[in-house]
């Protein structure tokens, strides 16, 4: 699935890919936007990794190539972003 933020202060809730057992086992994120500020525009991926006591925040930095189960063990959100992303 290709996905692209809006931007305009769109952001995703938190949520499983998969979880239903449809056959969608990996997440995989690739980001291309450049000159990415995170505090400028937002846009924060934040996982909840059930099997840990903290979560993730992934900055979509350029050429970031993210790798995560699918399934209720990672739980994650998009914060809002402010640019198209």
């Amino acid at each position: 699935m290709v996905a692209c933020y809006p931007g305009q202060g769109k952001g995703y809730k938190c949520h499983v890919d998969n979880p239903n057992g449809d056959g969608r086992c990996v997440t995989c994120i690739y980001y291309v936007n450049k000159d990415w500020d995170i505090q400028k525009y937002g846009g924060l991926l934040r996982i909840f990794p059930t099997m840990f006591n903290y979560v993730a925040d992934i900055i979509p930095k350029f050429d970031r190539l993210l790798f995560f189960w699918s399934d209720r063990r990672n739980p994650h959100e998009v914060q809002p972003a402010f640019r198209p992303r």
